[in-house]
């Protein structure tokens, strides 16, 4: 059937992934924002920084919590399109309302309040959106959504100074809050439709003017996947790659270490950000192409590179190298998990796993911020945390490619894939 037709892509495509970034970029928004607000933020409630970075973990851990329990349930029930709707409006209103807490107790609930939704709903959905409207080149659309979300951080490196000069933290974190309901609003609304079939189209690659009908997809049941080696390997490199990415909240006082100011280190994360648009594209091609092992070894292999030139060097020059080498390993988490997943499960449990997949994430950020930090109160600089991480990245390699070298013979040869004929995780797609 060499001969058949593939459906082509739409402007309701292209409307779909702008739509993802631009929620995903929010994520990417907040990260980065709170790690300028958060010093002020101590300041004025006379605490010390280490109580007030404590909103960054419990942040992220409502946010894994919420993925790893209710996160494919939620896509399920609700759909990526109201999730997305709903969800970034709640997290919107709570980031909105951080800017009027007195206290840390306050401060502690609305970190909860705006973490619950916030990944599921703005991170996930871009994940499962590519993956139902996308057969072929979902690497790619992976890294644009990447790309698109870059602009939280372009935002966060240029727009949200002038704001803090005009009206401190306060208004800063209204200002992320506004514009996090208004991107909700904008996505899911105008841009976002949960599936294809829906505004009567098929999925990028599909065979044109097919019907849709029952078909279990190959790879492992979700039980299968859950009790495999290649689970505890694929998650447990994951969520350690994600904490080393953890280190960004802690650019400004690393530099500063290095001999830069806060103006300087500022601008290498704008330059990170700016940077991260092609790279995001690079990487998702990449992987298209030449496969998600060799794409993650790559990064894998800058992010070493990266960390050893922020411990052997200081000055400017050197750590815009650094930071050069460490703009792939940063999108990596977001652009390859769910392609990984696919990759070492198969699509059968795709929808299942993708809730705990994305919480590695969030997860990693929750513990590897205050790990990072703790380096700097204990020895006076990031250097022995540094150091560990080095180790860290090569083992995390290790972990992803023992998963994605071994994952697949067990489906592919085995009888894990539809021993038990269909269940709850089979998925429709066009036959």
């Amino acid at each position: 059937m060499n001969d058949e037709k593939r459906s082509g892509i739409s402007p309701r495509h292209w409307m779909v992934v702008i739509g993802s970034g631009l929620l995903m970029s929010m994520n990417v928004l907040l990260f980065l924002a709170s790690g300028m607000m958060l010093p002020s933020v101590a300041d004025s409630l006379d605490a010390g920084l280490g109580q007030v970075m404590v909103f960054v973990s419990i942040n992220m851990v409502a946010g894994a919590v919420t993925l790893a329990g209710a996160g494919s349930y939620l896509l399920g029930r609700f759909g990526a399109r109201a999730l997305a709707l709903v969800g970034g409006i709640f997290t919107g209103l709570m980031l909105f309302s951080v800017g009027s807490v007195t206290s840390l107790w306050q401060l502690y609930l609305l970190a909860f309040a705006s973490g619950l939704l916030a990944t599921v709903a703005m991170q996930m959905t871009g994940a499962a959106l590519v993956n139902e409207w996308f057969i072929e080149r979902r690497g790619l659309m992976q890294g644009l959504l990447m790309g698109i979300a870059g602009l939280g951080g372009i935002a966060a490196g240029f727009a949200l100074p002038p704001v803090m000069d005009a009206g401190g933290w306060r208004l800063g974190f209204r200002m992320v809050g506004a514009v996090t309901v208004t991107t909700a609003v904008l996505s899911g609304v105008f841009l976002v439709r949960t599936r294809p079939g829906d505004v009567g189209l098929h999925p990028f690659g599909a065979v044109a003017n097919s019907t849709t009908e029952r078909h279990i997809e190959p790879g492992m049941t979700t039980s299968a996947a859950l009790r495999s080696p290649q689970l505890v390997a694929l998650m447990t490199g994951l969520m350690c790659f994600s904490g080393i990415m953890a280190l960004q909240q802690h650019f400004a006082p690393m530099m500063a270490d290095r001999g830069l100011d806060l103006a300087a280190a500022g601008s290498l994360l704008s330059i990170l950000s700016l940077v991260n648009v092609a790279t995001t594209l690079l990487l998702g091609n990449l992987s298209d192409r030449l496969g998600p092992l060799v794409a993650y070894c790559l990064s894998g292999g800058l992010l070493v590179a990266a960390l050893t030139t922020f411990l052997l060097t200081t000055g400017y020059a050197s750590q815009t190298v650094a930071v050069l080498l460490f703009s792939i390993p940063t999108i990596t988490p977001p652009i390859l998990t769910p392609i990984l997943l696919r990759h070492t499960f198969g699509g059968r449990a795709f929808v299942s796993l993708l809730g705990v997949g994305t919480a590695t994430m969030p997860a990693g950020v929750a513990i590897g911020s205050p790990l990072w930090g703790l380096s700097k109160d204990n020895a006076g600089s990031y250097d022995p945390a540094l150091t560990v991480a080095i180790g860290l990245g090569v083992a995390c390699v290790a972990l992803v490619s023992f998963a994605l070298l071994t994952g697949p013979r067990r489906w592919q040869e085995g009888p894990l894939q539809s021993a038990d004929g269909p269940g709850r995780d089979d998925l429709i797609v066009p036959a």
